[in-house]
């Protein structure tokens, strides 16, 4: 990768979790900083996060993005690709967390590439699962057990939102986020030479959440517009949609768009995880899709309360491919 200027870089391919938190010590509190994600974090809040003041660092974040869908495009290749969409805090310890690591590790094992928005919570789940696809199921309870622990079951939301004050880092907000960035970066450590193929795309505009190192890949974007429709774009073998909140609502309702309008060239399956009711109950977006939708493509959203009953509805359909 060249360097473009301070602020940017250049990438020639995807990065790969080495490439951007490489330097995180589960021995040293603030050794994020230290990541090429977290400098370029930083750098970016300093230089304008959502609007640069410097034209030509705009300039150079959009050649940026262009680069890394043009690397996702080839990395993608003839892979059948199916991304998990959630929320950001589902805690560890939660079922749906496990749902989502088991139905990637199923559909990785089954030859499906599993993608997310790369961050905590039901993201790290589906890279957790692709990651320990090809280990006996008892590898992955064990490291979802770790992964459970109280201390850092949740993620530090309120701290991450501080991570950056007045363009410095907030040592202590670090220090809270490296607690709970620790188990996985153990568990990603040891298990590097086997880890099986993932691909996170997640953006610096929520840069406060850093990249799971469960991925083995990253498009990481500066503009998360682009990122968000081009990451439910290239999902043509089917979405799933894990418990979350305002954004995973938001997510179901832009793949409604896409597929109704078969803006990609096909109605990939949507597939609801809805643990106790979740999107049929306590966020009932059911009733809106059955409107939004005709008959035919009803009948390709899908509402489940099991990951086998997942990798069941995505096996039928994942096959689709988009039209050229």
């Amino acid at each position: 990768m060249d360097g473009a200027s301070p602020l940017i870089v250049f990438p020639d391919g995807l990065y790969t979790s080495v490439a951007l938190l490489g330097g995180l010590d589960p021995t040293d509190p603030l050794s994020y900083t230290v990541t090429l994600d977290a400098r370029m974090y930083l750098d970016a809040v300093r230089a304008g996060l959502r609007s640069p003041m410097d034209p030509m660092v705009a300039r150079n974040r959009a050649l940026h993005d262009v680069a890394i869908t043009a690397a996702l495009r080839s990395a993608l290749g003839a892979h059948r690709v199916v991304a998990v969409m959630g929320g950001h805090a589902l805690p560890r310890h939660d079922p749906g967390y496990r749902m989502a690591a088991e139905l990637a590790a199923t559909l990785t094992r089954r030859g499906f590439l599993m993608l997310s928005g790369g961050g905590p919570g039901a993201m790290e789940a589906t890279h957790l699962g692709a990651r320990l696809a090809h280990h006996p199921s008892s590898v992955l309870n064990e490291a979802i057990s770790t992964l459970s622990n109280p201390q850092w079951a949740h993620f530090p939301t309120d701290a991450a939102l501080h991570l950056i004050v007045n363009g410095q880092w907030n040592t202590d907000a670090v220090t809270t986020l490296h607690a709970w960035q620790r188990p996985a970066a153990v568990i990603a450590r040891d298990t590097a030479v086997s880890a099986a193929l993932s691909i996170g795309i997640p953006t610096w505009l929520y840069g406060h959440e850093p990249p799971t190192p469960f991925a083995t890949h990253h498009a990481k974007y500066f503009e998360n517009s682009i990122r968000e429709d081009g990451l439910l774009a290239v999902a043509t073998g089917g979405v799933v949609f894990a418990p979350g909140g305002p954004g995973t609502v938001q997510e179901i309702f832009q793949d409604l768009a896409q597929n109704a309008y078969r803006s990609v060239g096909v109605f990939s399956p949507m597939v609801l995880l809805d643990v106790d009711g979740y999107w049929t109950v306590r966020h009932p977006v059911k009733a809106l899709i059955d409107a939004l939708l005709t008959d035919a493509d009803e009948a390709l959203t899908h509402y489940v309360s099991s990951a086998d009953d997942a990798v069941r509805v995505i096996e039928q359909f994942g096959s689709a491919e988009p039209l050229t």
